[in-house]
Formats: structure tokens, sequence, C-alpha cells
């Protein structure tokens, strides 16, 4: 039985611009949205076509691939790389599931060996981004992940829906049906904001490494806590196969006995209203390390590396998604902007500066902004450099993301850049006492009893806030 590609009912609109736009060439783009992970199903919320080529790779490609038999547009290291760039730009729960083509029937059969080619590269690229190494913990592979290719007849409007499960390369792929549904409004938001302090020595021997590998290296352990950390949701810690939204409870047993109960209870919990989807407040308790050792090893350190500051994370799941599901989406949200501020600088300081390994310096990594998903309360991401603007953040999502943003669909103040006296203080003062008190994980409220024994080996380590919280800048300080 094949898989279910449910695409969001105003894709509609998107496809037709689309297919207008894309005249009789072959128009190529990426698939995002959020696999059902219980079911065979998929959900698509947003199509994005891969930008063009600029000119000097375009003749470049050409006199490297002279007599090539591949069709014009479809190159699979540049669809790759614009995956790559759109992966961080995305929040938690939002992933590439595939790619689509948009072509004419006569193109359509010589196409496919290419097709399948570009997914399995695009797939073999976000594998190596640094978020993606930083997720997989567990060190075990999944023994199914499929990836969905959607082909377009320009003549026809047909729609071609296949699934491939890009851990088998044997894999020749199966049918999948495409329908559209009005499904993005009731998916609940996460949102967290998460404190960094990580002071990290650089050893001797890891001096001369280039920043990028020091950043990599020193934020590994910060990753594999966090994904390791439990999560509460809205103060509540629960299991991780209930359903992250409460159930309305059986017409016609309000009022009867245990169908009261079940009623009352579901009061407790933030519920959808006019105003907005629901909305879950979420802290990650992170395990509590043990520290004793036998013996102490000393190691001679040619530097160190502090990374200091406050992340706000935010995710999406579909509404049926269990509690397991949205603490991971959280989770990889954090993760997933951490190591993006580490590469966008590392990247920045290549560029502007010559990177030495003498010398002190503080760096300012790029904060993040929000823009709106059309007209849906789904938001993507950009990262912001100090001396960027609110219309840097507008072209880059033209490009990259295929949105038009007016300045007013930025959310640019959900982080800010820290003040030049907070750049002097530790992180423990620019927190204060008051916020270190209240990430106590002794505090778990209405915790179940059989999860006391969980609570006592995790420490809270992030505070859960409003979606208005005012956080402190997040930036880096180099010590040689």
């Amino acid at each position: 039985m094949g898989r279910t590609v449910i695409a969001e009912d105003l894709l509609q609109d998107r496809i037709q611009e689309i297919l207008k736009t894309s005249g009789k060439g072959i128009t190529t783009g990426l698939l995002v949205g959020q696999p059902h992970g219980q079911k065979r199903e998929d959900y698509v919320v947003h199509l994005i076509r891969t930008p063009q080529i600029e000119e000097d790779s375009q003749q470049a490609g050409k006199k490297k691939k002279k007599g090539s038999t591949k069709p014009e547009g479809l190159d699979s290291q540049w669809i790759a790389e614009h995956a790559k760039q759109v992966q961080r730009m995305l929040p938690g729960g939002l992933n590439i599931l595939g790619i689509f083509v948009v072509l004419p029937s006569e193109e359509s059969r010589s196409i496919q060996s290419q097709l399948v080619q570009v997914l399995y590269t695009v797939h073999k690229t976000l594998l190596k981004t640094p978020w993606q190494k930083a997720v997989r913990t567990g060190g075990e592979e999944e023994e199914e992940q499929h990836r969905i290719v959607l082909q377009i007849c320009s003549v026809t409007k047909k729609f071609t829906t296949k699934t491939f499960n890009v851990v088998d390369p044997r894999d020749s792929g199966t049918v999948a049906e495409w329908k559209f549904q009005s499904f993005v409004s009731q998916w609940p938001l996460l949102h967290t904001a998460v404190t960094v302090n990580i002071n990290i020595p650089v050893l001797r021997g890891e001096a001369t490494k280039t920043l990028h590998q020091q950043l990599d290296t020193s934020i590994g352990p910060f990753c594999e806590c966090i994904m390791q950390g439990l999560c509460t949701f809205n103060g509540v810690l629960r299991k991780g196969d209930q359903p992250l939204q409460a159930q309305e409870p059986p017409q016609g047993k309000k009022g009867h006995g245990k169908g009261k109960g079940r009623h009352k209870e579901s009061k407790t919990s933030h519920q959808p209203t006019s105003d907005g989807p629901e909305m879950f407040c979420v802290q990650i308790l992170s395990k509590a390390t043990n520290n004793k050792s036998k013996e102490a090893m000393v190691t001679e350190c040619g530097g160190t590396v502090f990374i200091r500051g406050l992340i706000q994370a935010r995710a999406y799941v579909h509404s049926k998604a269990t509690v397991a599901q949205a603490s991971q989406a959280i989770r990889e949200d954090v993760v997933r902007s951490l190591t993006a501020r580490c590469e966008l600088l590392a990247e920045d300081v290549l560029e502007v500066k010559d990177f030495t390994a003498d010398r002190e310096e503080m760096d300012i990594t790029p904060r993040r902004v929000f823009g709106q998903l059309y007209d849906t309360h789904l938001s993507v991401c950009d990262y912001m450099f100090e001396d960027e603007g609110v219309e840097d953040c507008i072209a880059r999502c033209q490009e990259l993301l295929d949105i038009s943003l007016a300045p007013d669909d930025v959310e640019n103040d959900a982080e800010r850049l820290p003040e030049p006296e907070e750049l002097e203080k530790p992180l423990c003062d620019m927190l204060g006492e008051e916020e270190e008190e209240d990430t106590d994980g002794e505090e778990v409220v209405n915790a179940q009893a059989s999860w006391e024994k969980w609570k006592k080996s995790y420490i809270g380590t992030m505070i859960g806030a409003g979606i208005a919280v005012v956080v402190s800048g997040f930036f880096m300080y180099l010590e040689y």
C-alpha cells in the first residue's frame, strides 16, 4: 500500500502560479512539510522553486559537462545546495520532504532516472549538515525514510507522485496519492527560550583548526544534552505516547459518570480559540551530569571558546502528534538554530576578515527573525547580522524560500543583539538570580507520580517563557 501525501489547500493557488510561470521549460523545487510519523502520510505546507543558477556557475558547468544529456534546469548539486540553505531557515517540525518538477509530458519519461538521482543527492547532502549530525545521537539509522518526488505536467496539469525509501538504494519507488486538505490551522505552536552558556577549552592540537571546526566540536556535547532531555508542556511532564492536544470528550457523555471526569480534565490544557492555534510553552530538562571521576585529567589547552546567549525556538506539529513527536520537534529546532548560527558566523568571519589562532576577539552571531508563511500562523526564519536590515531578510526569503514578505511581516524583535555592558558580564549576571531560581528542575508542575524517579535525575536548563519574552543577546568570545 502506498503513502498518502496531503497538501495544504492553500497550495492549489501556489501550484497554479508555478504552472503559469514555468513556460515550456523545466521547473524544479523542494517540498516542505512534515511526515505523520505513525501513519503512512506526509503533510506538505510549501513548494519552493529552485533559484536560477548564477551565470558564472552555469557557464562553468556547461564547459565541464559538455555533451551531457541532463536536461537544463536539473542540476542535482545546485538543488542540493539550495536544500541545505532552506533547511536552516525552517522552524522545528518542518523539513524538506522531497522534490517537485514541472515539465512537458514528452519529457516525463526520459527524466525519471535524473529525478531519482537528484532526490538521493538532496538526501545525502542534508545528512551531512551540522544539525543533522547533532540530532543523530542514538547512532542507529532508520530502517525506512521516505522522500517524495512530485511530477506536474505543464500541459495536462496531471499530478504523478512517488515515494522512495532513501535508506534502501535499490528501492524503485512506490506510487503515492496526492490530495488537498485544509489542516495547517489546526497545528499547535510550541515555543521556548533556551539559555546557552558553553565554555569549551580548545586543546593545543586543535588550535590550528578552522573556526567552523572548533565551533562544531564545541557545541557537540550541548546539542547531545538537548536531544536527550525531557520536555514539559505548559508545566506538565507527560508520557511520550500521549496525544499532545487534548481530545474532545465523546458527544452525549457530558456530565455522566466517567465522561464527566474526562471533560473536566480536558479543561486543564490550553485549547485552540478563534484568535489562533493552540500554543504550548515548553521547558527542556537536561539530565544531570555525574562529575564524579576517579582520576583528574590534565590537558594542555591553546585557548577557550565561550558561547553565551538565549535562543528563541519554535516548532509546529500536526494535530494528531504525540508528546514524543512534539518533544523531538522543539529539541531539533534548538539544535538547528544553534548550529546554523555557528555555521553562518564561521562563513562571515572567513569572508570579512582573516581568522588567526593568536587572537582575542568577540563575535556576535546573527539573531533569529521570523516571517509568516502565506496567510497562516506558520513561521519561517532567517538570521540577521548586526550590520543587516529587514530588507536583507526579505531578499533572502524571496530568493531561498520563494516567498514575498512585506516589512511588517518580519518579526525582528523576537531576539535582540546584546548591549555593550552585557558583553562584559557573565551569563549568570545577564539573566539574573530570579531566572536562575526558575530553572530548578525539581519544580515540575503536575507531574505524574510514576515519573517522580525521572525528575530527580534531571535539572531544568531552559527557560520556557511567554511568546513575547525579551531575550538576551547571543554572542561568542574566543580567547587564545
